[in-house]
């Protein structure tokens, strides 16, 4: 699953770890880091969901609205034909593997008959309950209980095998123990800045409803919506003096302001590495307010020039650190 994924939404993906820790350098600031991968193709897939999807129980100022609209653009999820989106009706395992498949992309795909008894090839999920079964993501068993709710254990299991996240342990909760047959998805999405908790607690038995799953897919396909600060790439260029210059949008996704923003970063064409910094550099002068974005510029100096080549099939490897106030 992981080899096909990469094929299908390398460009939609980046892996974000955010760690608050006690800063060193100040008793009264923290310090968050963050860790992740994206490519210039992202922003304008993020471009495409300009026009908001209207729903009546989706106000102006609901907190999952940029999400929702972000599926229903890219015809990832739809609402009802009563005009609503359903915000809190819980999530059915049969509408979950619909709305994967298409964030994954290969809901048009074809693969063998998973086997499950409860799932007759007449079944209107029938195709992307299949393909997912065939790649792993769902498990093969008896039965696949169509109908029922989606827990929050379940859903990082598919998110994480669905997008093909490397296992990722930086972040831990309190009530899911590394015994627990789902902590290293858990884990891994927590770490990622996908799906956090509350007060350290993950609640894994916890069912998930509409607007949850579609915030957790939402984050999986588009960095900007993740916690932490992240960054998309607008574009890359060499300048005379041998230096290299990159245009980038930097996103603030915490609660807090963010300054001493540092960066870390590794630039690739294809898979021809361009550009590596050794270090981080800080961002001088830059401060970015709670939720807000701002529009940054870093230079690679002609040491850190590894191998000129044109430009294109661009993506960035990042490590990122800031200081905020609680």
């Amino acid at each position: 699953m992981r080899k096909v994924t990469k094929l299908l939404v390398a460009s939609l993906l980046s892996l974000t770890l955010l760690v608050p820790s006690v800063s060193a350098a100040s008793s009264a600031s923290l310090e968050g880091s963050s860790e992740g991968k994206t490519s210039m193709d992202s922003h304008a897939t993020a471009a495409n969901a300009t026009k908001a999807a209207s729903f009546s129980d989706v106000p102006k100022n609901f907190w999952a609205k940029d999400s929702i609209d972000y599926l229903v653009q890219n015809g990832i999820i739809s609402g009802y034909k009563n005009g609503k989106f359903g915000v809190n009706d819980p999530i059915k395992r049969e509408h979950a593997a619909i709305i994967l498949a298409k964030a994954l992309g290969m809901d048009k795909e074809s693969a063998p008959n998973p086997g499950f008894r409860d799932i007759p090839v007449t079944h209107p999920a029938y195709d992307e309950i299949a393909v997912l079964t065939k790649y792993g993501v769902f498990s093969k068993a008896k039965y696949f209980n169509p109908s029922g709710k989606l827990k929050r254990s379940h859903m990082a299991k598919i998110i994480t095998e669905g997008f093909g996240f490397d296992y990722s342990y930086l972040v831990s909760f309190k009530d899911v123990k590394s015994s627990d047959p789902f902590y290293k998805y858990i884990a891994t999405l927590g770490s990622a800045g996908i799906a956090g908790g509350s007060n350290g607690y993950f609640m894994p038995n916890k069912t998930l409803n509409r607007t949850e799953f579609s915030v957790f897919v939402a984050r999986a396909l588009e960095p900007r919506f993740r916690t932490g600060v992240q960054v998309d790439v607008q574009s890359v260029q060499y300048l005379s003096d041998g230096r290299l210059k990159m245009n980038l949008i930097m996103y603030n996704n915490t609660r807090q302001s963010a300054f001493n923003i540092k960066g870390k970063y590794e630039l690739y064409a294809g898979r021809t590495l361009v550009a590596k910094t050794s270090t981080a550099r800080e961002f001088k002068n830059v401060t970015i307010g709670a939720n807000q974005k701002k529009a940054v510029t870093f230079y690679f100096s002609t040491s850190e020039i590894k191998n000129k080549v044109n430009l294109k099939d661009i993506s960035l490897g990042y490590e990122h650190s800031w200081k905020y106030y609680q």
